[in-house]
């Protein structure tokens, strides 16, 4: 795991004081194959990424593509295991077209072209309906931070002919996330907006967005600026989310990310990991047991009933 690690940062580009487009790390967030035996995330190299599957049990990681130049990243999987959405770019940082193919990732086929800033496809269970972000903008509002996306909205696509459909009008300043309950009734979508700061919306997918409802979770130890709240998602059974959370750090300086679980019925709040520094990125398994997190450049698999933590050792071929 060390050598692989080692190698990738071997290869990360350079990043200039201020960048004029999105920058790729070198292993992003990864998602869970439908039958839960293996995790599918984007690997960076020089100036590719590509798409790689690892299976959780061995660590034997394989390209799921055949690209040989561009970037892909952002996979997602139907519910029924059966399709693959992911985005292609012609490098990294480039727009990106949103790209579907059979769950192996081959016969790839472009449904909505390069034209826009989209990212994070998520398919909507019982429709024929992909969703996706749009962003409007890459840009600072402080000479003290580098440029990122800003002005969000949500997006369907058609899978049927790729015609697209803006579903809010709203041009976020950050939206980290997005994630569908299983049922395909409830889009939830991590955002942060002022005066509010970071909380998390659901929409329903068939009723007036006029019933929006807003959550905010406070965890302990945190902020005292308010919350800082990423990456929500449904888990299955529609009674309650995962989330991460910034906390202060107990000998000050930096704040320590963990994973949170929220009942919306009770509105309780429960820390499942007890991680310090960043976290960047975790997703749920389809039966909803599991949850896959990317922490300090390890993969590893976070038992949602134990709360037991397990490293994946990846091994390269």
């Amino acid at each position: 795991m060390r050598k692989f690690l080692v190698s990738l940062l071997t290869f990360l580009p350079l990043l200039a004081c201020r960048s004029t487009h999105p920058t790729q790390a070198p292993l992003s967030p990864a998602v869970f194959t439908h039958d839960g035996s293996a995790i599918v995330f984007s690997v960076a190299r020089n100036d590719n990424c590509f798409l790689y599957q690892a299976d959780i049990a061995s660590g034997k990681v394989r390209r799921i593509t055949d690209a040989t130049s561009g970037c892909e990243s952002d996979p997602a999987f139907s519910l029924d295991g059966r399709r693959l959405a992911f985005m292609r770019s012609a490098r990294i940082g480039a727009r990106a077209a949103l790209m579907i193919a059979k769950p192996d990732g081959t016969d790839a086929k472009t449904l909505v072209p390069s034209g826009e800033d989209d990212l994070q496809p998520i398919f909507l269970p019982g429709s024929d309906q992909i969703l996706f972000l749009r962003s409007g903008a890459f840009e600072h509002h402080s000479p003290l931070v580098d440029n990122s996306r800003h002005k969000f909205d949500l997006f369907s696509a058609d899978l049927s002919n790729g015609s697209v459909t803006a579903l809010t009008d709203q041009k976020f300043y950050e939206m980290s996330h997005v994630s569908v309950s299983a049922d395909g009734k409830q889009i939830l979508i991590t955002v942060s907006t002022y005066p509010e700061g970071d909380h998390f919306l659901i929409y329903p997918v068939t009723t007036s967005q006029a019933h929006v409802k807003s959550l905010q979770p406070k965890v302990p130890d945190g902020p005292k600026g308010g919350p800082v709240l990423y990456n929500a998602v449904w888990i299955p059974d529609g009674k309650s989310l995962l989330f991460s959370a910034a906390t202060l750090h107990q000998n000050g300086g930096n704040f320590d990310y963990n994973v949170y679980r929220f009942t919306l019925a009770s509105g309780t709040i429960e820390k499942l990991t007890d991680l310090t520094g960043l976290l960047d990125g975790f997703s749920v398994s389809s039966d909803g047991k599991r949850a896959v997190l990317l922490h300090q450049g390890v993969y590893s698999i976070l038992d949602l009933g134990t709360h037991q933590i397990s490293s994946i050792a990846l091994q390269m071929q």
